[in-house]
Parts: C-alpha cells; structure tokens; sequence
C-alpha cells in the first residue's frame, strides 16, 4: 500500500500540477490528478469526494488562480470535514488573507528562483508520511499475523 495524496488546483496549475506528480513518483508517493481521471457520466462532485477519502492527505496549490477557485475551496473544506490532512502549497501573487481555514498551518513556500528547495521540503515530508504509513501497515499485518496464528494454535 502506497502513500497517496489528492492534489487540489485551479485548472490554469495544471503544468505545476504534473511537475509535482512527476517529482512524487520518485518516492514512490501517488498523486491524484482530476483531469487523469476520465469517468464520463459520473458527477465530477461524487468522483472528487470519493477520491479526497481515498486519499492518505490532500496537497493544495495556492496560487493567485487557485485563491479565486470555488472547486479548490470545497476540496479543502470537504478534505477538512473528513479529517484529511491538507498540506498548502503557497506560491508567489497568492493572497494570505485568502488562506481561510488554512490560516495559521504551516506551508511550504515556493521560489521560482529556488524551485528545487520547495520541492526537496515538499518530497521529505512526504516521504516522512509514505514511511511512517509503511511502519503502521506492518505492524498491523504482524499482529493480525500473531493473531491469526494464536487462533489456530488454540483450535
């Protein structure tokens, strides 16, 4: 089981977007893009929901595309709802004052003059996620491995 996060974005992001899918496939962390995601005849509602809780966190782009985008700001309340981690993204033109629930959690800033910096922070968090993740899910398979042997000794 991978570690996998729903990527909220303003639809102009979408180059950003596949640079950060494309930067998270090295760490073997799984990124969920919408437009990678045809399901014609499905609500677009039903089909984001459905993925944020799939998802082990939400990254957000925050950008001066995104700030005005109302999919954005129901992704991050819906992920907030359901108890998501949501990881924003923060790029320069987007407006502080524009964080709303997100006030007061920490980011990652992006420089396009050191693009690499935020994106070597971005990718060590991530990894910290995806690992830790990994560590839970072993353990749960040995107990439930203890367990099962347990059972069957005691028949």
């Amino acid at each position: 089981m991978s570690y996998s996060v729903f990527l909220s974005h303003a639809s102009k992001d979408i180059k950003i977007a596949q640079w950060i899918v494309n930067c998270s496939r090295t760490i073997g962390v799984s990124v969920y893009l919408f437009e990678r995601d045809p399901q014609l005849g499905d609500f677009v509602s039903d089909k984001v929901k459905k993925e944020i809780q799939k998802s082990n966190s939400m990254l957000v782009l925050l950008t001066k595309d995104s700030q005005s985008s109302a999919y954005v700001h129901q992704e991050i309340g819906f992920a907030e709802g359901v108890e998501k981690l949501v990881i924003p993204f923060v790029f320069p033109g987007f407006e502080h004052k524009n964080l709303a629930m997100l006030q007061g959690r920490e980011y990652v800033l992006f420089d396009p003059n050191n693009s690499h910096v935020a994106m070597e922070n971005l990718l060590e968090f991530l990894n910290n996620k995806k690992t830790s993740k990994e560590n839970k899910d072993a353990i749960l398979i040995a107990l439930g491995g203890f367990l099962l042997v347990g059972l069957l000794v005691s028949e």
